[in-house]
């Protein structure tokens, strides 16, 4: 049985793809992903589908071809978390799928700001009403992590939060990770607000009996900088 390769890619540079996955991408004869995922392989002749709605017609494109193509889909960041992945497993049988992780992009920034993560609660907003479930978890955890998307971004999050009395947090806003436009923004949800931010973020938010814990590092973050 030929098996459908689902690849995490990691944040977005290809510094952060497995090696693993890219000798199974080198071998395949289909790639199907976003415009980002197919952007990192500009010299690979293959055929390359870029993922749009409906996704039935990806689910439809795989089953009618997997048996005679060697088949990838990349999804951002690890398959695992927030990714195409729970669809293909409701749609498609699990037994022909093989599935390789990545280094998702909550990863990265919780490494860039230089905290475990093994107690971070995470969520998603990207394409989802999800605001009440993310104001409960800020009420009830000390690390919260989560991607955002452009209809709610991180000024606009931070103005919900002020409106709901979350208003003590420190908040990082995460642009561009990986990329050399990479920005990492430190502040309160007041400072938060009055800014503006590329569409590509994720974010963490720390409680205030966390701020000692992250204030011990090299100081970069103390200031509330942007670097």
């Amino acid at each position: 049985m030929n098996k459908v390769y689902v690849l995490g890619i990691g944040p977005g540079n290809g510094d952060y793809l497995l090696k693993k996955s890219e000798k199974i991408i080198y071998q395949m004869d289909v790639l199907i992903g976003g415009q980002r995922a197919l952007d990192l392989f500009p010299d690979l002749e293959v055929e390359k589908i870029k993922i749009k709605t409906p996704l039935k017609d990806i689910k439809n494109y795989i089953l009618n071809n997997y048996q005679k193509q060697k088949i990838a889909v990349l999804v951002s960041g690890d398959p695992g978390l927030y990714s195409l992945l729970n669809y293909l497993r409701r749609e498609l049988d699990a037994r022909i799928l093989e599935v390789i992780p990545g280094i998702s992009a909550l990863q990265l920034a919780a490494a860039k700001i230089k905290i475990n993560w093994n107690d971070l609660q995470i969520t998603s907003l990207h394409g989802k009403d999800n605001k009440a479930k993310l104001l409960q978890l800020l009420q009830k955890n000390n690390k919260v992590g989560f991607f955002t998307d452009n209809k709610f971004p991180p000024n606009k999050i931070a103005e919900y939060l002020l409106e709901n009395g979350v208003n003590d947090q420190e908040i990082f806003v995460f642009e561009n990770l990986s990329y050399q436009s990479e920005k990492i923004t430190a502040g309160t949800a007041v400072e938060i607000k009055e800014k503006k931010f590329s569409k590509l973020t994720v974010m963490i938010i720390l409680a205030k009996n966390e701020r000692d814990y992250k204030l011990d590092l090299e100081g970069d973050f103390s200031g509330r900088m942007e670097i």
